[in-house]
């Protein structure tokens, strides 16, 4: 594992440096925030080991020895001591680190007044990590200002004129085809001219699902299995139509062959007929690492939106403020219920703001 500090004007500028140094792949550990003459954030991230980043001539044996020779097994010898040597040094780094940061934690929680310790608490129950409550703690002059302060570091999606495709992706069971069905509703109640393309033939019953959709909003359907499909039917209903709507297979994230199977969809879609937007759809009630995870695992797609479904299941949303901060994709809208096509939330930065810091019910 390598972990490496990174300091910038702003949290932003910060994730930047930690993508173009260590990958995309980089895990947050802490943030912080330097006040001073010039003030600076400072982010601590780590990344994996990558064994296939050590140079291949370590895995050979000297030239013109065999296997089993002296020299083959000593050069063998040095390498595996070499990587122990460098596994302990980054163990030891990674232990420095998160003893550091549960000092600092715990610095501050003891060093804050009864006040800040309260709204530290607060931002607790709401699920929002301890990094980034203590950093709004230190900020918040009291109750009052957390809306402010997280209402700042919100994005939510501006709509934009002209032709585009939509594709959702996400989780099995999130609610990609129900949530597809609203969103295309809306657009039809908007003027808009709307169709659909089916991409999950691998639950049974969905196709049927998206049909039903189609046969009552009055609108064309078409399947397509592969890319090939996909641009020829793409390219057909963007001749006509003013949106297209992509509804996808929900599987493990964590499936590679499933993260390359959307990828090359993604690319097949005419960016000349209708430019794509790739939402991600993650359920409002899954807990902050689960969330985490599967984000690692899509962000390997051109995503440009998340979205939020099972509001309406929720006790709290600190994982919609964790995701925004870690990642900086803009909320598209929130799905809060399966009623179609009622049941979807499109909302500003202070909306969701207010939701963030809401408990035990949805309200906006």
């Amino acid at each position: 594992m390598k972990i490496r500090k990174f300091k910038a004007k702003n949290f932003a500028e910060a994730l930047e440096l930690v993508r173009k140094e260590l990958s995309e792949d980089a895990v947050i550990l802490s943030s912080e925030e330097k006040s001073g003459a010039r003030p600076f954030v400072e982010v601590t991230a780590a990344v994996d080991y990558d064994m296939d980043r050590v140079p291949v001539a370590h895995f050979a044996a000297p030239d013109g020895a065999s296997p089993a020779s002296a020299g083959a097994v000593a050069g063998l010898q040095r390498f595996r001591d070499e990587i122990t040597g460098q596994f302990k040094t980054e163990i030891n780094e990674l232990k420095a680190v998160i003893h550091e940061m549960k000092a600092g934690a715990a610095f501050l929680g003891a060093s804050m007044d009864r006040g800040k310790k309260s709204l530290l608490n607060f931002l607790r129950e709401r699920k929002i990590r301890d990094e980034f409550a203590i950093r709004l703690c230190e900020k918040a002059k009291d109750a009052k200002d957390l809306q402010r302060l997280i209402t700042a570091d919100l994005k939510t999606k501006r709509e934009r004129d002209g032709k585009k495709a939509v594709m959702l992706i996400g989780p099995t069971g999130v609610g990609k085809t129900t949530t597809m069905a609203k969103l295309c509703a809306r657009a039809i109640k908007d003027g808009k001219k709307a169709a659909i393309i089916n991409l999950d033939t691998y639950r049974i019953g969905a196709g049927e699902q998206a049909r039903i959709y189609a046969r009552i909003m009055g609108i064309p359907l078409a399947t397509a299995s592969t890319p090939e499909e996909l641009k020829v039917k793409a390219a057909d209903f963007g001749k006509t139509r003013d949106v297209i709507f992509i509804d996808t297979t929900g599987r493990n994230p964590r499936d590679d062959s499933y993260i390359e199977y959307i990828g090359s969809m993604c690319s097949a879609v005419p960016a000349d007929l209708a430019p794509m937007e790739l939402h991600l759809l993650m359920s409002a009630s899954s807990d902050d690492e689960f969330m985490t995870e599967a984000y690692s695992s899509y962000r390997r797609l051109p995503l440009d939106y998340i979205s939020f479904t099972k509001v309406d299941e929720a006790v709290s949303f600190g994982s919609i403020y964790n995701l925004q901060m870690v990642y900086g994709k803009p909320v598209a809208y929130l799905a809060t219920g399966q009623r179609v096509p009622d049941d979807i939330e499109f909302l500003n930065e202070t909306m969701l703001g207010n939701l963030i810091l809401a408990k035990g019910c949805y309200k906006c």
